[in-house]
């Protein structure tokens, strides 16, 4: 499976990711590449986007990114051992006892062992909370990606037994009735073509979310194997400051991925005589029976991120 982390037009881990505004990354370097005519199209939403090149240089660095690759590469723990940081004896910043204190790298205060278990033990929790929220808000707009594209292919056979109502019934209808045939089917063509393209959009949309889901599984993993203590408050920090833009990605993922955007086109053979032409008409209907949970629920949630730098001790 491709990394989480993977530039979709270099194929490598990303380098100094930008994210566009619909909340996915690229390399500076191959964004800047694939402008054409001051535009960007996302290779994997399809979304376009206006982008000069000499504004990249100003544009929103990826800060998810750069915590998962640091979280695998393990670079920002790597000075943190038993011994480091080094202690100071003062009065904590807690329990106001004066002892070996050492700063956290949570809320940067000087705390004593028993101030520090009880600040990890907090943010254990916090994380654990926001961890499993993601990776059910991830799982379920898989689903529903899913439940999308196999709803759209059913539509796709239903149109072509409408492609072939259209002919059957246009065969009884004299010359004239032709140019009116020839638009439905253009239609029809046409919106065959835009559910195929809907379905490669949303495929990886899913695709991008299998690869979220991958990185929650590594965040998870690195945790539970790191034992240093001091390590795993690092590590706590550095998920809840990147935590609201997993948050506000999913939120992305959640506004493209809905069944409210979906719609399907019925036939309606037009009896001669009527005013409302030879051939019948296409009409549009929104009530389209997705069997996927809905993400509405979801949504609430995912505006209003949270990600506290406070030190709170329980």
């Amino acid at each position: 499976m491709e990394s989480f982390v993977q530039c979709h037009y270099c194929k490598k881990d990303l380098n100094n990711p930008l994210e566009l505004v619909c909340r996915h990354s690229y390399c500076t370097d191959c964004l800047k590449k694939e402008i054409q005519n001051d535009k960007i199209i996302c290779p994997i939403c399809g979304t376009e986007h206006t982008a000069l090149a000499a504004s990249l240089s100003s544009a929103s660095q990826d800060k998810l990114a750069t915590y998962v690759i640091g979280l695998n590469s393990g670079e920002p723990y790597s000075v943190i051992t038993d011994d480091a940081p080094a202690t100071i004896v003062a009065a904590c910043s807690e329990c106001r006892n004066t002892t070996d204190l050492r700063p956290c790298f949570h809320c940067g205060k000087p705390l004593c062992a028993d101030c520090r278990t009880k600040h990890y033990e907090s943010q254990k929790k916090e994380v654990d909370k926001s961890i499993t929220s993601l990776m059910t808000t991830t799982n379920e707009l898989i689903v529903l990606a899913q439940a999308l594209n196999t709803s759209r292919t059913g539509r796709i056979q239903e149109y072509k037994t409408i492609k072939e109502q259209v002919s059957t019934h246009v065969k009884d209808l004299v010359k004239k009735l032709h140019d009116d045939e020839q638009v439905l089917q253009k239609k029809l063509d046409a919106t065959i073509q835009a559910e195929n393209e809907k379905i490669a959009v949303t495929e990886r949309e899913r695709q991008y979310l299998e690869k979220n889901k991958a990185a929650l599984d590594q965040v998870m993993e690195k945790y539970r194997n790191e034992t240093n203590q001091m390590i795993l408050i690092k590590m706590h920090k550095d998920y809840l400051d990147s935590a609201p833009v997993w948050k506000d990605r999913l939120h992305a993922h959640a506004n493209r991925i809905s069944t409210k955007k979906e719609e399907e086109l019925h036939f309606h053979p037009i009896p001669l005589g009527t005013n409302d032409g030879l051939v019948g008409k296409l009409t549009a209907s929104k009530n389209v029976n997705v069997n996927a949970p809905s993400n509405d629920s979801h949504l609430p949630s995912l505006k209003n991120p949270t990600g506290s730098r406070s030190c709170i001790i329980l």
